[in-house]
């Protein structure tokens, strides 16, 4: 409800209620916690600790862009809880392109759990790899992959609205999140994952990923959800075609 005021109580049983259907996220949350401090995000995950952390009160201040404030709780515990899934995708070692898109995100976790030998990594390329996986967090597959997947579930939860406030919102937020980290370097478009590869130097992933995208020959879909290699068309007009967004919505 839009007039309702953002309380504890409503991300509190927002998160009941989600951690009641994704049972099988509980071993990766392990804490909850509502926070009243200032910070500059709306939530937060540790892989470490399994802790998820929403921003109470700044999640409050999108009501000055007019925007919802539940409408953003939801989304952040939702995000949160998609890193979690990211956490238990990692842990079960499968070879799909999602599993290997994840890997990428929490290489450095990996390392420091004994789950890729050391040995790939010196010292020096450890701490490096460390640092450009956060400052490339506007690139990050993993963080791409838990907000269009956040943002989905919303425009799903409230696509029977026809059109309402949120419902666009919502829409518009998906769309962004499908579109983060494209760049025109005017020859192509830079698929972010690549990027993100190149930039945190994995360039043995770089070169395999590069191959099985030849090789296997994938839908827009699984490359937009992935940061994979789009076309221009596919970028200018199918994104919004997917999202059910006019262009007028987007600035």
């Amino acid at each position: 409800e839009k007039d309702k005021e953002l309380d504890n109580q409503f991300i509190s049983d927002a998160y009941t209620i989600f951690m009641e259907r994704e049972r099988n996220l509980s071993p990766y949350v392990k804490n909850f916690e509502i926070s009243e401090e200032a910070s500059n995000c709306y939530g937060a995950y540790s892989n470490e600790n399994r802790k998820l952390i929403v921003y109470k009160n700044n999640i409050k201040k999108v009501e000055e862009k007019n925007i919802n404030p539940n409408l953003i709780a939801l989304q952040v515990l939702r995000h949160e809880l998609e890193h979690a899934r990211n956490l238990k995708t990692l842990y079960e070692g499968r070879s799909d392109i999602e599993s290997l898109i994840v890997s990428y995100s929490l290489q450095d976790y990996a390392l420091d759990h004994g789950m890729i030998p050391l040995s790939t990594y010196n010292d020096f390329d450890r701490i490096l790899l460390r640092y450009e996986i956060e400052a490339n967090y506007e690139i990050d597959p993993g963080e791409r992959i838990a907000d269009i997947k956040a943002w989905k579930y919303l425009v799903n939860l409230l696509k029977n609205q026809r059109i309402s406030e949120d419902l666009l919102t919502a829409r518009s937020m998906l769309y962004y999140a499908y579109i983060r980290g494209y760049k025109d370097n005017r020859y192509y478009l830079d698929a972010p994952t690549f990027q993100f590869l190149l930039n945190a130097n994995m360039l043995h992933a770089f070169n395999s990923l590069k191959t099985r995208i030849d090789e296997q020959n994938y839908t827009f879909e699984k490359r937009l959800m992935y940061g994979l290699p789009l076309t221009y068309h596919e970028y200018d007009s199918k994104i919004l075609q997917k999202v059910k967004l006019k262009k007028k919505y987007i600035n």
